[in-house]
């Protein structure tokens, strides 16, 4: 079943106009290089000729018509300059957004580990308190008891003011941030490896 359009993610959409702009670029490389070759057969014609018959004129139409040709690729090539120019922007651009996003996502995480931590053992954090609170007497339990108010428990106090973690959601926000970051991993090396596919067309080293 041939997938919809609308089935394409938008990073989908940006690698397929990312190398249909790469096609283009072959194509008018291929045919910018037929018109050297034409040029250069041209002018060998055209000098047999010249040299051959001896017209003068025919030199005036061919110097017009080679003039009329640097113009086309002069053209040519400052319209390829400028395509390469926005697709390494492009790329530029991906590049970062998927570094941020990359970034992003483990500062997250880091956070959640850090928040984890913490709240893993609120007990302690209880228990510590309780040994530093001073030893009640027996007239200051009397005189609560006897105003008919029921003394509060340390402990009781500690754990209502102290939330317990909710693991599952903890949980789910880990998975969540690490299957976000391995699909940045996926795309940065993706656009990666585009780019020097791209850079060893070009014959850079």
């Amino acid at each position: 079943m041939p997938c919809k359009a609308e089935e394409f993610s938008n990073w989908d959409r940006l690698f397929i106009a990312l190398e249909d702009s790469h096609m283009r670029q072959n194509v008018l490389l291929d045919s910018l290089g037929q018109c050297c070759g034409g040029m250069v057969s041209l002018r060998t014609q055209l000098d047999k000729l010249v040299k051959g018959k001896g017209l003068p004129g025919l030199e005036s139409v061919y110097r017009l018509h080679m003039e009329q040709v640097r113009v086309w690729l002069q053209q040519d090539l400052l319209k390829l300059r400028e395509e390469e120019t926005q697709r390494e922007r492009n790329l530029n651009a991906t590049m970062q957004h998927l570094l941020r996003r990359s970034h992003e996502g483990n500062s997250l995480l880091e956070r959640l580990e850090d928040s984890w931590s913490r709240s893993g053992t609120p007990l302690g954090g209880a228990e510590s308190k309780i040994r530093h609170q001073p030893t009640q007497t027996p007239e200051g339990l009397g005189a609560a008891y006897g105003s008919g108010t029921k003394p509060a428990s340390p402990l009781l106090r500690e754990q209502d003011m102290t939330p317990l973690p909710d693991t599952a959601t903890v949980k789910r926000a880990l998975v969540a941030i690490a299957t976000e970051l391995q699909t940045v991993h996926l795309q940065l090396s993706r656009v990666l490896e585009q780019v020097g596919t791209q850079r060893k067309d070009r014959g850079d080293t």
